[in-house]
């Protein structure tokens, strides 16, 4: 990826993943959106928020470039930043208590340019280019495993309405 394209990516993608947050309250909302959008405030809504847009860049570079190895990049980056968003999260939520919005969108914004970053770093190393079907397993796993935990989620603290 261009540095000009790299910075409209994270743009876009940051502008994407924060408005995310607000679909649960249109109208138009129904329980098939909460399998991709968030359907609470909680660690695991933050989580979505990096997997879709991430997945969206994958999508975009297969297709601008014409090859589907460029689809493991920006799924590793975002499965990379994921843990740092629970860790973050936890590490403030532990002294104060409860969620601080401000914060929740600095973690966010800067987990989006990790896993941009990451991605941009990654895309040409040999073994993330030539397992583009491990990828893709990869991917549909984590759209299964993140809409069967968006309803039927464990009675864990990431899934809790901390909002």
């Amino acid at each position: 990826m261009t540095r000009k394209e790299t910075i409209i990516a994270t743009i876009l993608l940051i502008i994407f993943g924060t408005s995310m947050h607000f679909v649960h309250h249109v109208p138009f909302f129904n329980h098939f959106l909460g399998y991709i959008f968030p359907v609470t405030e909680s660690v695991m809504a933050h989580m979505k928020m990096v997997f879709y847009p991430m997945l969206l860049l994958s999508i975009y570079l297969c297709i601008s470039r014409r090859d589907i190895r460029e689809i493991g990049a920006p799924i590793l980056g975002a499965l990379a930043v994921m843990p740092l968003i629970v860790a973050a999260f936890f590490s403030y939520w532990g002294f104060v208590r409860h969620e601080l919005m401000v914060l929740d969108i600095v973690i966010y914004i800067a987990c989006m340019i990790g896993a941009i970053h990451l991605a941009k770093r990654w895309r040409t190393f040999p073994f993330v280019q030539n397992n583009w079907r491990l990828w893709i397993v990869l991917i549909l796993c984590g759209i299964v495993i993140i809409g069967v935990l968006t309803y039927h989620s464990p009675d864990w603290i990431i899934f809790a309405d901390l909002g």
